[in-house]
């Protein structure tokens, strides 16, 4: 599956982040507006439900009356049958029978004594001489709640009557008041249904379920009616309840419904249509604001890809100025510092190109004055050293004079032949020490001349310990002199590093040189060599006087001496500093007034490569 990658341009971003609040936005409003939408539809649907109720009650109340008229006509009617003279009775009162069957009322005449249902009720009212008009519960039958009219007839108790105009408030009622209304009636008692004109058996046995509930039927004993939806299957119902007081005081909810599918059809619908025109107006907004957008970014691509071609060095680069906005503006800073920029560079390439060859030019002059320092350090040593080699010559010298003479004496003015086996033996030992003594200065004056000897810039693998140890031995004779001794630890199987030898030797001989010196009554040279990780290191230490902070500061600055003038020419560590940093190394010193100095001079060691730390190759 191939991700999906957005740009990421500030086009994108700001038109995404447009779109975003805009839906938000939408969503707000459209929830907002199906809000009250809602509201609406259910403020509509309880109105109507309202309107059924008013419809309704005024059906009761002509029902009523009409029972009442009835039933008075019926007292009237059985009163002129009584009366012998009024011979239009019988066909008045026929009329009245059709009439009342017409218009679903039942007709009695109830005599004193006759024991019915009704005779606790309305007919005790009616015997007593009132006329009487109320909802009478009886027990049994489709139609539990009758409309009772009850208006008595004859002057003697005992012999009075009571005529009744019924309408039983049963399922056919019911149904006739439903279309007349334009919603379902249903009569309840609590959670047991009376009566109803609805066909849907889910239906109301919501209704009675919701009906049964002690706080709903709290409210209708109450006398307060109660409205209330419902969900239910098939659908949903909305629901206003009042309460009828029959004329022993029970309590009957008549429970007016209508359905509320259309309702949520219409909620739907204007959903529908509030998110339809919400995504319409997002998507044009959208559009204009993307192209809008696209004109204020083009400017700024062409600002990018301009500014990406000086960052690659192509200096000069330019962008197209379009009309006089704050865009168009920058562009045009962007064009004069491009331009400008270009022109800077050029002067610099140039000052680059002389400032390149000046520097070449110094460095040149600086590596003849490092090399005329390094030969003038080392002629200084060879100047120090001098003395002690005279000296050293000067024994073996003498020797050979004392057994030359020694041997002029013995064979003057004798015969060869007149010499003994010991004469001649004394003899052979002479021309011995001449020859061990002859060898001795030989190889004096050849150290010498190898220490002496021009330098090169030649680097080439080196043996650390070799390196410390022929220096050591070079000046073991002049350290003697001075009554300096020196202890060695060294450690074993070294790896090699990339250096000059004479150069190196050079700093050792300063180093142990300046060691001695600072030990002017004699003293101990300590020279170790180790390896830490990938570095070779050779300390120096001596038993002297130590160097004060204030020196130790300064002591590897050019031409800072502190011996007297004639004795020291002030470049000996700063020489030698300058030669082991050619080498990639760094050399340190630390010390301790009255205890002594320590130098450690330390070297990278070398991985088999023939290239110098300075870059120059090896011989």
């Amino acid at each position: 599956m191939i991700p999906l990658r957005f740009p990421r341009t500030l086009g994108a971003r700001i038109a995404g982040l447009f779109a975003f609040l805009l839906v938000v936005v939408t969503i707000a409003v459209s929830v907002v507006i199906r809000e009250f939408v809602r509201r609406d539809l259910e403020k509509g649907t309880r109105d109507s439900l309202l309107n059924m109720q008013d419809r309704m009650a005024d059906s009761l109340e002509r029902n009523r009356r009409e029972a009442s008229l009835f039933a008075e006509l019926g007292a009237q009617a059985e009163r002129s049958e009584q009366n012998a003279a009024d011979r239009g009775s019988a066909m008045f009162q026929v009329t009245l029978v059709e009439e009342t069957r017409l218009r679903g009322i039942r007709l009695e005449s109830v005599a004193a004594g006759d024991s019915r249902e009704l005779q606790a009720t309305v007919l005790q009212r009616g015997f007593a001489g009132m006329p009487t008009v109320d909802y009478v519960l009886v027990k049994g039958g489709a139609g539990r709640v009758h409309l009772v009219a009850a208006s008595p007839v004859g002057g003697i108790e005992k012999d009075r009557r009571v005529v009744t105009a019924t309408l039983p408030l049963g399922r056919e009622f019911l149904r006739k008041e439903s279309r007349a209304i334009g919603g379902e009636v249903t009569l309840l008692q609590r959670g047991d249904m009376l009566a109803t004109s609805s066909s849907c058996f889910g239906c109301t046995a919501c209704l009675r379920q919701v009906m049964s509930s002690a706080e709903q039927w709290r409210r209708m004993e109450e006398g307060r009616p109660i409205y209330f939806t419902f969900e239910c299957n098939p659908e949903p119902q909305a629901v206003v309840a009042v309460p009828l007081r029959t004329f022993d005081g029970q309590t009957v909810a008549l429970a007016l419904s209508r359905s509320r599918l259309n309702e949520r059809n219409a909620l739907r619908n204007a959903t529908i249509a509030v998110a339809g025109i919400g995504a319409s107006i997002t998507v044009a907004l959208v559009c204009i604001f993307l192209f809008l957008v696209s004109r204020v970014v083009r400017p700024l691509r062409e600002l990018t890809r301009a500014a990406s071609a000086i960052a690659e060095g192509r200096y000069g680069e330019t962008v197209p100025v379009r009309g006089d906005d704050e865009v168009a503006v920058l562009s045009g800073t962007f064009n004069r510092m491009s331009v400008s920029m270009d022109n800077a560079m050029r002067e610099i390439s140039d000052w680059n190109r002389l400032l390149e060859t000046r520097v070449e030019e110094k460095k040149r002059e600086l590596e003849e004055v490092h090399l005329r320092m390094i030969e003038v350090e080392r002629l200084a040593a060879m100047g120090q050293v001098a003395a002690g080699i005279a000296h050293e010559l000067n024994n073996p010298l003498s020797g050979m004079m004392g057994y030359s003479e020694l041997g002029i004496e013995l064979f003057r003015d004798r015969d060869p032949g007149s010499f003994t086996p010991q004469e001649l033996a004394r003899m052979r030992g002479y021309f011995d020490n001449i020859c061990g003594l002859t060898r001795r200065c030989r190889d004096i004056i050849l150290d010498m001349l190898k220490f002496a000897r021009q330098p090169t810039e030649e680097f080439s693998l080196q043996s650390l310990n070799d390196l410390v140890g022929e220096t050591l031995a070079f000046l073991e004779n002049q350290l003697r002199q001075g009554n300096v001794t020196f202890r060695t630890e060294y450690s074993p199987a070294l790896p090699p590093f990339q250096g000059n030898a004479l150069q190196m030797q050079q700093v050792f001989t300063n180093l142990v040189m300046n060691a001695a010196q600072a030990m002017p009554g004699g003293g101990v040279v300590f020279v170790r060599t180790r390896r830490s990780g990938e570095r070779l290191e050779a300390e120096i230490s001596d038993t002297g006087s130590g160097i004060p902070p204030e020196v130790l500061r300064r002591i590897f600055d050019p031409f800072f001496t502190t011996k007297p003038v004639g004795e020291g020419t002030g470049l000996g560590l700063s020489v030698s500093r300058s030669i082991v940093m050619r080498h990639g190394g760094e050399i340190s010193v630390s010390s301790a007034v009255g205890k002594g100095s320590t130098f450690t001079v330390v070297l990278p060691v070398s991985h088999g490569n023939s290239a110098a730390p300075d870059g120059k190759e090896k011989a």
